[in-house]
């Protein structure tokens, strides 16, 4: 385990119990979260990001979602504890308490039928029973006030639907940060939000980070978010890491086919105005057929017939980038180790 990791997630593999089988969702994810810092999770719809935050809070749907192998080591008070393993007492008195989780529609994640200030009181009377009535009601509304909500106090005994979404999303990150986690899980937390209260909510969650010290597995499809708050990058296809850097190394050199094409597909200030913009053409594969070589050969432009055989592994590009690519590893093989220009 990495020194400086709060969490270190090895060969983690999930699976779930579906008419057809079992269907290997997650394949040998690794990467690791260092303590105080934003690690982005990325890839399209389906590629497994949401999977390895169920993972990781130990909510997969039971009985048909399962870790079948890997390990999820959560380092706290000089100690190790692997997630993964905990009986469900012990995850139930971790999750929320240590590490805790935004949900991407805050919607239906509240309750409808209960105020605001009981849903947040709730959070301090299951991790810290020993508080008074009137102290819970005390440390919600600070939190409430924390995260930006005005005239808290008449929040407090408002329901869900009486709010904006962004109104509802600092509620989220109110509960879910009330006890001060060591991990924080964001699960495409501003896709639903308009770009003004995006921003709001990236820069709130930007200031709180720094104010607690807390680490951040912020989940998303938007490389313009990644690229605006994380400190590092994993970049999943179809339920493996192809690729994972710190955030200026991927955006500056990004080696993997995959990594390319969603950078491509991004406008920026040198786009020609109404082009089209580069797609990757083709899907992802479907999970009961996964190709036996890499998961992306089907719609990689550099394609090799290495790459439909055998499956690639993580490499080393350096101490801070790993790249899982047959073509990117034959590139500088041929380069007697130097980099290849892909």
């Amino acid at each position: 385990m990495t020194s400086n990791a709060v969490l270190t997630i090895t060969d983690l593999c999930t699976e779930f119990e579906t008419d057809n089988g079992q269907v290997r969702v997650l394949d040998g994810v690794t990467f690791h979260v260092p303590k105080g810092k934003t690690v982005g999770i990325v890839g399209e719809s389906g590629c497994g990001k949401s999977v390895t935050a169920m993972s990781i809070m130990g909510l997969l749907p039971k009985p048909f979602g399962n870790i079948v192998e890997g390990r999820i080591d959560y380092a706290h008070q000089g100690k190790i504890d692997d997630l993964a393993s905990l009986t469900p007492d012990k995850m139930y008195q971790m999750r929320g308490n240590a590490i805790s989780m935004i949900f991407q529609d805050p919607m239906t994640a509240l309750n409808p039928v209960h105020t605001i200030g009981k849903q947040l009181m709730e959070v301090y009377q299951l991790h810290q029973p020993e508080l008074k009535k009137k102290q819970r009601y005390q440390l919600s509304l600070e939190m409430l006030e924390k995260v930006g909500i005005p005239s808290a106090t008449q929040r407090m005994l408002e329901f869900p639907h009486q709010l904006s979404g962004g109104m509802r999303q600092r509620v989220m990150i109110a509960i879910a940060l009330a006890c001060k986690p060591d991990v924080l899980i964001c699960d495409e937390p501003t896709t639903a939000l308009d770009v003004t209260v995006q921003a709001q909510i990236l820069d709130l969650m930007t200031s709180l980070q720094q104010e607690t010290g807390m680490s951040i597995i912020f989940i998303t499809h938007d490389l313009g978010v990644v690229a605006e708050i994380c400190d590092q990058v994993v970049v999943m296809y179809a339920g493996k890491v192809v690729e994972q850097a710190d955030v200026f190394e991927l955006f500056d050199h990004p080696s993997h086919p995959y990594t390319q094409g969603l950078l491509a597909s991004m406008p920026n200030s040198q786009s020609i105005p109404k082009a089209i913009l580069p797609t990757i053409e083709g899907a992802v594969p479907n999970l009961n057929e996964m190709p036996v070589g890499c998961r992306f050969a089907s719609r990689c432009p550099y394609q090799q017939d290495k790459c439909l055989q055998q499956a690639p592994i993580l490499e080393l590009k350096n101490a801070e980038h790993q790249v899982s690519c047959h073509f990117w590893s034959d590139l500088r093989a041929k380069g007697n180790g130097q980099e290849p220009a892909v």
